[in-house]
């Protein structure tokens, strides 16, 4: 039987995929793996890249049915005790599997594991921030993980089968990127604690901000936002309540960053989607209306909120 199965999903990652899975293929590991990459229908040379690497790595290609169904596909084709999951723009640092693993091991009321990592711009450069900030550097409780979005992502998880079984996997509902990874979390939180290391074990992307990606799965979060609803209740009024903030308040500090850049179209533009969705968001309506105003007498209306931070 084999002890770890480390997932790659990949869609048109060519340019990336290859340290992905060197990092992989690198793991200082007693134990055994193996590593399972699903091409989700790549139209670019992720294929070619692919086949450089032989029997060393397992290849799955299918059509593109997004993160969730790829990862499911992954994990039904192994036996593998543990699910390690590695995205296809991310890498592992060498001792990852060896650090995660027997940790997880050793405590049989722990459903899943996560850590640290080190945060990488869109250039390949280190950001100087951990990705996991203090406050939240800890294993949390299922009323925090319904308060607020914790900081999980996928390359920093070790899972049990048992517990990813349980949970029916991934929701394959979700059919593109975005919010699959926290409703599985969330759900796991149910048939376990969780163990945090402090340990910054992967290397892992960034290409835009927080908020900038609630932007681009916007969809994604309302079908989210839906399934906790309806298996929550009104215990996940936190979490929605805060991830709507959070998104309204980048909204909000674009369209100050475009008025105070001249640019009153842009923000006008930005406020009206904050109204769109909180048609009494009274801070926003005023904002928009100041768009309309002459600059001089916008900025001198809008005071200090011109450099403002959300």
């Amino acid at each position: 039987m084999m002890q770890v199965v480390v997932v790659i999903p990949v869609f048109n990652g060519a340019n990336t995929i290859g340290r992905t899975i060197e990092s992989a293929l690198a793991q200082c590991f007693d134990g055994n793996f193996e590593i399972i990459v699903v091409n989700d229908g790549s139209t670019d040379a992720t294929s070619e890249m692919l086949q450089r690497y032989g029997r060393s790595i397992r290849v799955l290609n299918q059509q593109n049915r997004g993160p969730a169904v790829s990862r499911n596909a992954a994990v039904a084709r192994s036996d593998a005790e543990y699910i390690a999951f590695l995205d296809a723009d991310d890498a592992f640092v060498p001792d990852k599997l060896a650090r995660t693993v027997p940790r997880l091991a050793s405590d049989a009321r722990a459903a899943m594991l996560f850590h640290d990592a080190i945060a990488l711009n869109g250039d390949g450069q280190q950001m100087a921030q951990p990705y996991v900030w203090p406050e939240r550097a800890h294993a949390p409780s299922m009323d925090e993980m319904l308060a607020k979005m914790w900081p999980i992502v996928p390359t920093t998880v070790v899972m049990r089968r048992q517990t990813f079984e349980a949970c029916g996997g991934f929701s394959e509902e979700f059919k593109t990127p975005g919010y699959e990874d926290p409703d599985l979390w969330i759900r796991a939180r149910e048939h376990g604690d969780f163990i945090y290391l402090p340990e910054q074990l992967t290397y892992y992307t960034l290409i835009e901000a927080r908020a900038e990606r609630m932007e681009k799965y916007l969809n994604s979060r309302a079908l989210f936002f839906r399934r906790l609803r309806q298996r929550y209740g009104h215990r996940a009024d936190g979490i929605i309540r805060t991830t709507v903030r959070s998104y309204t308040n980048w909204l909000g500090y674009q369209g100050l960053l475009a008025m105070r850049a001249g640019d009153r179209a842009a923000a006008r533009r930005y406020f009206a989607r904050i109204l769109r969705r909180h048609p009494t968001h009274m801070k926003s309506a005023l904002r928009y209306i100041r768009t309309f105003f002459p600059a001089s007498l916008a900025r001198a209306l809008s005071g200090r909120t011109a450099g403002a931070k959300p």
